[in-house]
């Protein structure tokens, strides 16, 4: 298998691990369980910017979509581990304001790093089209879940909590964003196979023997 192929192949794979390890997770007897699935994505979104050996980069290991989503996947697990912290630390009092103010611009950073890589990946086409604007499609897909919750769910909640409607908004929410990872985590593993295939089809150099 070539590096590149590697590349997609073990990606693909971490982004499905991630599924089910957060999956199987729920509820952890230990928080810190919690941190193995975002582990494993932000690990899957790092082989995807980086390659295998220098080879395999979605992003061409051009500076501003390698750069959008290396820094996607640590802002990622960075915020898995401020939450399992403040549930843990501050689960009576009140968090520090620097971790309040975190938690409040987590979404918004999120969505701009990883707006950023889902265009320059659809734009510089390492991936084949059509698959190349997968993550965008999929991007869009939870931004509109998530703002459909927030709009809908902020104006639904009664005195004694969230409402049906409010827990179906927040369900779909999740059942996007696990449906999106597990897209692209056989898309990826789907390509992976198609190149290195292609690879064991091309037929081998043959020498001439002129100098």
């Amino acid at each position: 298998m070539s590096p590149a192929s590697l590349a997609w192949f073990v990606g693909g794979g971490l982004l499905l691990a991630s599924v089910v390890v957060t999956v199987i997770s729920q509820p952890a007897l230990f928080a810190y369980i919690g941190l193995i699935g975002p582990a494993l994505f932000s690990a899957a979104l790092l082989v995807f910017a980086f390659g295998v050996r220098g080879v395999g980069s979605i992003t061409a290991r051009r500076p501003v979509g390698t750069t959008a989503l290396a820094l996607l996947a640590l802002w990622l697990f960075l915020g898995a581990v401020l939450s399992v912290v403040i549930s843990d630390f501050f689960s009576n009092d009140p968090a520090p304001t620097i971790l309040m103010a975190f938690s409040y611009a987590d979404s918004y950073v999120q969505f701009a790093l990883a707006l950023v890589a889902v265009m320059q990946i659809a734009r510089i086409g390492v991936v084949p089209a059509p698959f190349n604007w997968v993550p965008a499609w999929v991007v869009a897909a939870a931004t509109a879940t998530w703002l459909l919750s927030q709009l809908l769910g902020a104006g639904l909640a009664t005195l004694t909590g969230p409402n049906l409607v409010v827990w179906a908004l927040i369900g779909l929410d999740g059942l996007v964003r696990i449906g999106g990872i597990i897209l692209l985590g056989v898309i990826a593993i789907v390509l992976a196979d198609r190149a290195n295939r292609s690879t064991l089809a091309s037929p081998p150099l043959v020498s001439t023997g002129q100098v």
